[in-house]
């Protein structure tokens, strides 16, 4: 995502009101007037810098702001674990790949 002036706006407001409670994909869509790929990049971009624990028994985003969070960000940080550890296994065969086909 492209950090423009009317972006950062937008990633403040979202900020703002993820703060306050959980927002849905599509409500994000609604209220930024945006498609659903905009509207996953605002969240990841936040993501990056704010405790926002998405994961597959949620609906919703909301950003972690109490005690009460901790389970949801735990069980957030052992799926992120478990899909990066999914993803590097990908590259065992291309690694052999390239191993083997080096002169």
């Amino acid at each position: 995502m492209k950090l423009t002036a009317e972006n950062r706006a937008k990633l403040n407001e979202l900020v703002r009101r993820l703060r306050m409670g959980t927002m849905t994909k599509q409500e994000i869509m609604a209220v930024f007037d945006t498609d659903e790929r905009t509207a996953r990049d605002m969240v990841s971009e936040i993501a990056k810098r704010c405790p926002i624990p998405s994961n597959s028994e949620r609906k919703g985003y909301k950003i972690a702001t109490c005690a009460e969070d901790i389970p949801a960000v735990m069980h957030a940080i052992n799926e992120n674990k478990k899909r990066a550890e999914e993803i590097l296994k990908r590259n065992e065969p291309l690694e052999k790949f390239i191993k083997e086909k080096r002169v």
